[in-house]
C-alpha cells in the first residue's frame, strides 16, 4: 500500500453520489456548491493507491470519519495556488479537499497512525 497524499490541517467537502456530474467533477471547488455538499474542517486526509481516509479530532483523540475505496482515474492533486485534491469514490461520492487556514495547534491528528485506528465507518462498496 503506497501513500500518495497525507496532509493536515485540511477541510473537505463531500458531495453525494447524484450531485456532481462527470462534466462538473474537475471544475467543482470547495467554495462552490455549498448548498449541495457537507463541509468538515480541521481534518487529516490520507490517500493510498486504493483508499481515502479522513480523520478528525475528538475529545477521545483522533477518530476516522471516512474510509472508502476510490476510482484511481479520478484522483487529481493540484499543487500551486489552488492546492486541491479531488477524488470520486466507488460509491459515487465526490470529495474535494484543501488546506485549512487554521494551524491545527493542540490537535492529536498530527501523530495519528491511520493503520491502527479502531473507529471506522464501513465502506458501502464492500
Amino acid at each position: 500500500m503506497k501513500i500518495l497524499y497525507d496532509n493536515f490541517p485540511l477541510r473537505a467537502r463531500v458531495f453525494a453520489s447524484d450531485v456532481v456530474s462527470d462534466d462538473e467533477f474537475l471544475t467543482v471547488s470547495i467554495t462552490e456548491q455549498r448548498a449541495r455538499s457537507r463541509l468538515v474542517t480541521a481534518l487529516r486526509a490520507v490517500v493510498t493507491d486504493e483508499i481515502i481516509m479522513i480523520a478528525a479530532d475528538s475529545d477521545k483523540g483522533p477518530v476516522l470519519l471516512f474510509k472508502e475505496r476510490y476510482d484511481p482515474n479520478t484522483l487529481t492533486i493540484t499543487k500551486g495556488v489552488e492546492k486541491l485534491l479531488r477524488v470520486r469514490t466507488l460509491s459515487g461520492k465526490t470529495i474535494v479537499i484543501e488546506r485549512d487556514a487554521n494551524c491545527g495547534c493542540g490537535s492529536k491528528l498530527r501523530g495519528w497512525n491511520p493503520y491502527k485506528t479502531v473507529y471506522s465507518s464501513k465502506d458501502p462498496t464492500e
